[in-house]
């Protein structure tokens, strides 16, 4: 069928389970199946078997400052956008400006204590500045002049309205040399087993990805003081000191009851996922994706066409299954063209939900998979 999901492994005769995955997906759409246009993707998270989307603030205006409910199995909406207000007790904020303008948003994800909690966090803040006196008392993010910010936003039981409430500002560690890049900010959130919030940094000052954490307790939301985040030391894939930025996390538990889980992460330029033990006893798995962009059923074209530009930025897991979905760039996605019939797509930035299986051979030390290979070939 057309519109099902394809997922097809590539070169099985390589020695290597990183070998790519070729993952085909389906255009993201509203209730009357019309394709979005340009929410500019950059956070996703699994909530009650629905996934919610949020975007940054590059996105159509009308895609601006709204949370998405999406039906993982069809990629539609299955509700109108849902407005993202500001609470009344935030309009003496240091940060009330950009709260009530168009905040960068970036990452998403929501407390599995409390549901009607989500947490997004702010990226590109340049169009805006501090007072004096907020400027003062914020000077010390170890990051960017406009600090990071961590947003709690409340939603009510049957997700139709969304307000942020609370704020927290974000202080790196000095000797991560995280580095004023405000562009280069926090991409990805995910929450452990064990209340841990780990905050997934694109690149630093020496272009190297990032993963911080934080406990997540009660009081975590009770003042907007700096949260103190701290590097979680996690084994990332060793790679060279060029753009490797991460751009989505989410938590992959793990079947055996003393071991911490996993964290899966988006490595967006390498169109890469990156498997990371938080046992931190196995090195990093990095699988390869090519994506593949599905055809109209009444198109003469192939089934799918093989993307050149996909720019993941989402990531959520949802038992076996991991949902991916990409954050068009504007300046690049229409090179994805191919298929007369799908340029309307690339041309209204229209993104994509893939979806992959989780394969149990990223918990496999690599050897021991090697050997396997090789005894299926012998």
């Amino acid at each position: 069928m057309k519109n099902a999901l394809l997922i097809v492994s590539l070169a099985m005769a390589s020695n290597s389970f990183a070998d790519e995955l070729a993952v085909a997906g389906q255009w993201l759409v509203d209730t009357q199946g019309v394709t979005l246009l340009d929410p500019q993707s950059s956070g996703l998270t699994l909530r009650h078997n629905e996934l919610l989307h949020i975007g940054d603030n590059k996105a159509d205006k009308t895609m601006r400052n709204v949370l998405l409910r999406i039906d993982p199995t069809t990629a539609q909406l299955k509700a109108a956008p849902i407005a993202i207000t500001v609470a009344p007790s935030l309009q003496h904020s240091c940060f009330a400006d950009l709260l009530h303008g168009d905040p960068d948003f970036e990452a998403l994800t929501w407390d599995r204590i409390d549901d009607t909690t989500l947490i997004t966090v702010t990226e590109d803040s340049r169009a805006y500045s501090l007072s004096a006196q907020c400027q003062a008392k914020y000077a010390h993010s170890y990051s960017t002049d406009y600090p990071s910010l961590l947003l709690k936003i409340i939603v009510d039981k049957a997700l139709s309205q969304a307000q942020i409430v609370a704020v927290r500002p974000i202080q790196f560690p000095k000797s991560a040399k995280v580095g004023n890049f405000p562009n280069d900010g926090i991409e990805g959130l995910a929450f452990d087993n064990n209340r841990n919030l780990y905050l997934a940094l694109e690149q630093n000052s020496a272009n190297a990805p990032m993963i911080f954490s934080s406990p997540y307790g009660a009081d975590f939301w009770q003042d907007e003081s700096f949260i103190a985040v701290t590097d979680a030391g996690l084994h990332l894939p060793n790679i060279d000191n060029q753009d490797h930025p991460i751009n989505a996390l989410d938590f992959l538990p793990s079947d055996k009851p003393n071991h911490p889980g996993y964290l899966i992460a988006m490595a967006r330029n390498d169109d890469q996922l990156w498997i990371i033990d938080l046992a931190k006893q196995a090195p990093a798995v990095v699988q390869n994706i090519g994506f593949y962009a599905a055809t109209p059923a009444t198109s003469q074209c192939p089934s799918y066409e093989r993307m050149s530009q996909t720019a993941a930025e989402g990531i959520a897991v949802k038992g076996n299954q991991v949902f991916i979905v990409n954050d068009p760039w504007q300046r690049h996605y229409a090179d994805n063209i191919q298929c007369p019939e799908n340029a309307i797509n690339f041309n209204r930035f229209s993104p994509l939900l893939f979806s992959l299986q989780i394969n149990p051979q990223w918990f496999i030390p690599q050897k021991a998979v090697k050997e396997l290979q090789n005894s299926h070939i012998n």
